[in-house]
């Protein structure tokens, strides 16, 4: 009977941390994007492929983190 609530305890743990692991992904994704769009209002000669590449990875990150937050509900 320990063994068993052991895991169930560990298995609990996991899902938190996935969760928690999953929404600062979503926000640093998020977090990417707003600043992508900031440093392109804030200077004119920004490179353009930094700021595809800021939404590229922010798009990734947010994808990233729904993922993990979803599946651990």
């Amino acid at each position: 009977m320990a063994l068993r609530s052991t895991t169930r305890v560990s298995r609990q743990r996991r899902r938190t941390r996935k969760r928690a692991i999953g929404a600062g992904l979503a926000a640093f994704g998020i977090l990417l994007w707003v600043s992508a769009v900031v440093l392109e209002f804030a200077t004119e000669d920004m490179q353009e492929e930094l700021l595809y590449l800021g939404i590229t990875v922010g798009g990734a990150a947010v994808v990233g983190g729904i993922i993990l937050f979803a599946t651990t509900l």
